[in-house]
């Protein structure tokens, strides 16, 4: 199944269940006991312009440029614990990431923010962060994969976004790409304000990744965003990871959301270095194709995959609900009701 046909066949069980200013490198995303207490470009040209064909009496006739696909707004969960954050978050995403011919470049940019509401001085600092998802390309879709929370605490709030981008290259023919952003906010009398975004920059891909990592990134069961899938081919998640990742597919289809760039340096609200930031660290937002925060998901799905997680060597687990006593392995907070987190202690 291709990404946009198993994004649709997600988006539709989410539908039917009733889905409805600091740094970025600073306060991370919550992964280790929660609160308190860049653009990567994945894949070639989708579609290449056919050679000119010739009509009746060999006139030169040039064939329709492909189209680009169109724009699916991200749906929200009715259960969100923060639905205005994520909400303000993924639909400036879109706003920005999202333009029709003509209407490329900073200024049409800013007046996309504006229009969700951003200030003019807002706008300008927002558009210039987001910098990779605005090229020269005369239109361009975004679409949001995933969306989860990188951390709540108080009034300050991270949302982590990986999304794909389709642009018109200068041939007519089809870029697909895409990046993580890890979205910044702060809790207003009026609302969430968005603060600040910081898009993924994963490393150049390894000239020779092993098989490790090529069985990971080529795996059908393990289904991974551009930024994701980039961060594995530079060598940015762990061993023991890739090692866990490949084990659970053998049991669970897998939709990662984030590994390494785009997340957080910290942990979110203190100055502990972050899993993802140390590369022993992937979280997951669907198993089987149901989404972790999807009300109607078994809760002996996601209880059964933390656990094998936890039997695959990880030695931090997160997510909806506490497990058994929780203890050293399991946890539980606001954070991780929309996603899964597993992290290593190793680099082997």
């Amino acid at each position: 199944m291709t990404e946009p046909a198993r994004r649709t066949l997600l988006l539709a069980a989410a539908a039917a269940a009733g889905l409805g200013a600091a740094g970025c490198t600073s306060d991370g995303g919550g992964e280790d006991g929660g609160e308190p207490g860049t653009a990567a470009s994945a894949g070639a040209s989708s579609s290449d312009t056919p050679a000119p064909s010739h009509g009746p009496g060999g006139t030169p006739t040039i064939p329709p440029k492909p189209p680009l696909p169109t724009a699916s707004p991200w749906p929200l969960a009715r259960t969100e614990v923060e639905p205005r954050a994520k909400g303000a978050a993924v639909r400036l995403l879109e706003a920005l990431g999202t333009w029709p011919r003509g209407q490329q470049g900073p200024g049409p940019a800013r007046e996309r923010a504006r229009a969700r509401g951003v200030p003019p001085a807002g706008a300008a600092h927002l558009v210039a962060r987001a910098a990779p998802l605005l090229t020269a390309a005369p239109e361009a879709t975004v679409r949001v994969i995933a969306a989860q929370y990188g951390g709540l605490a108080g009034d300050r709030a991270s949302v982590l976004v990986p999304l794909r981008q389709w642009r018109r290259a200068a041939d007519g023919s089809v870029e697909d790409g895409g990046a993580t952003v890890d979205v910044r906010l702060t809790r207003t009398p009026s609302g969430w304000q968005i603060r600040d975004l910081c898009p993924s920059r994963p490393g150049r891909s390894l000239t020779r990744p092993g098989a490790l990592i090529e069985r990971t990134v080529t795996h059908g069961r393990i289904h991974l965003p551009p930024a994701a899938e980039a961060d594995i081919r530079a060598g940015h998640l762990r061993p023991a990871a890739l090692r866990a990742l490949l084990t659970l597919a053998e049991s669970y289809d897998i939709d990662v959301s984030v590994v390494h760039t785009g997340h957080p340096r910290n942990v979110f609200g203190t100055s502990r270095l972050s899993d993802h930031t140390r590369m022993r660290a992937f979280d997951v937002w669907a198993v089987n194709g149901r989404t972790v925060i999807d009300p109607t998901t078994p809760d002996a799905l996601i209880d059964g995959f933390m656990r094998a997680a936890a039997r695959a060597g990880a030695y931090r687990v997160g997510g909806p609900r506490l497990l058994g006593r929780g203890g050293e392995v399991f946890f539980t907070d606001r954070a991780h009701r929309d996603h899964l987190h597993m992290a290593f202690d190793s680099d082997e």
